[in-house]
């Protein structure tokens, strides 16, 4: 007698695990069914219900952390936030270069000019200045040896 039982139970509940079938009538109908289609329908197609996600319990404690999981897929205004920001961190980094760049091309000209002025005074001549009024004045000995100090020191600075 319980098996009797056991088995009304269990053909009750056969419906509950029965699948989901889909089929496209003659005029073009789609149609959803829990029971197969019609024989005289040419295309059907058994679907099978998706499982439900198991749901772990969140923990109190961890708050509003755990409730958005770092695994989430990311949404389109997050997406579009972080490729603005790596944009805006590469128009930096390629400023940064850029002036880097510009700094050892007007290092390496400050270089070469030291290093003409060094040879300039080395040489010997008659080296001339510009004056307060805009005339020339010729150097003197003294204020060539002054000038090729001060010569050897920026050069040493610029050249490093």
């Amino acid at each position: 007698m319980k098996w009797i039982a056991t088995l009304a139970a269990l053909a009750l509940a056969l419906p509950a695990f029965g699948g989901m079938y889909k089929w496209v009538d003659a005029d073009g109908t789609v149609h959803y069914s829990d029971e197969p289609a019609p024989p005289n329908v040419k295309q059907q197609k058994a679907l099978s219900a998706p499982p439900k996600p198991a749901r772990t319990p969140v923990p109190a404690a961890e708050g509003k952390a755990a409730a958005a999981p770092a695994s989430a897929p990311k949404t389109a205004a997050e997406q579009e936030m972080e490729f603005r920001k790596r944009r805006v961190e590469a128009a930096e980094a390629d400023a940064k270069r850029q002036q880097d760049a510009k700094a050892a091309v007007e290092k390496q000209r400050n270089c070469e000019q030291a290093k003409n002025r060094v040879v300039m005074l080395q040489t010997g001549g008659r080296i001339t200045k510009s004056g307060p009024n805009g005339d020339q004045i010729y150097l003197g000995d003294k204020e060539i040896a002054s000038e090729l100090v001060d010569a050897r020191k920026d050069a040493d600075s610029w050249c490093k």
